[in-house]
């Protein structure tokens, strides 16, 4: 148990350094983790918003009785066109929808059903959105670098790592970024010409594989801030210590 608890410690801590002398507990383990997570409190917060909202895409339909979202449902992106329909909810159902409408068409074919109700948004948002939370975890437990490509390429797994080590930090996490985000655009773009339509397996894959880049590379940039900020700090104390030694 002590070998496990120091090596966990060790693994979430930004340096690679245990936290605590003699790991020996689960406490330990439990207090690394959470020191890690809060590390960066406005990722922290991000992760917060990103999983309550994921979380009410799929509890509002269960929110109301089977049946209450129209059949055939069919609207634009960025635009709020259904507000008769969602004023007629429950207001945490009504708030959930009607975000929902604003920024997603709400295409009744293109969406999951729960409970006998269409989810607020279509599949492949929502698919952005879960995967984006495993994006912004994998940028939490990344070790912190000023560079957001290093902090990419940090969060990705081991084989991925090795792959991309040849690249620069800034154009491996670039090269990170499109291959995220290609595949969406390609699928979703050759349905424009109605000649294809996408299937419900490949709006998932495509966008939970551009949720979790982009989830990645927004805390990636929160990481290369707080890491920022944090060396500007000590190399002010460290001017400030050489001050005073001169004096």
């Amino acid at each position: 148990m002590d070998c496990v608890a120091r090596t966990l410690v060790s693994i979430l801590t930004a340096t690679g350094k245990a936290l605590f002398r003699e790991p020996s507990y689960l406490g330990d383990v439990v207090s690394a983790i959470w020191g890690r997570l809060t590390w960066s409190r406005a990722l922290f917060g991000l992760l917060i918003v990103n999983l309550v909202w994921t979380a009410s895409l799929f509890l509002c339909p269960y929110t109301l009785p089977p049946g209450s979202t129209p059949p055939n449902l069919v609207g634009g992106a960025n635009i709020v066109d259904h507000e008769n329909i969602w004023e007629t909810f429950p207001l945490y159902a009504r708030i959930v929808y009607t975000v929902g409408d604003a920024q997603c068409h709400q295409l009744w074919y293109r969406s999951f059903l729960l409970n006998g109700n269409q989810m607020p948004i279509d599949q492949r948002m929502t698919s952005m959105y879960l995967f984006a939370n495993l994006g912004l975890l994998a940028a939490i437990f990344a070790r912190p670098s000023t560079s957001t490509g290093q902090v990419m390429l940090n969060g990705l797994p081991e084989f991925l790592r090795r792959r991309l080590w040849k690249f620069s930090p800034d154009r491996a996490g670039a090269l990170v970024l499109a291959l995220g985000l290609i595949p969406m655009a390609i699928d979703g773009f050759t349905q424009l010409s109605g000649r294809y339509e996408s299937t419900p397996l490949a709006r998932v894959l495509t966008g939970g594989l551009a949720g979790f880049v982009g989830g990645l590379l927004v805390g990636a940039m929160l990481v290369t801030i707080r890491q920022f900020s944090l060396e500007m700090r000590r190399m002010y104390a460290h001017m400030q210590a050489d001050t005073a030694s001169l004096r």
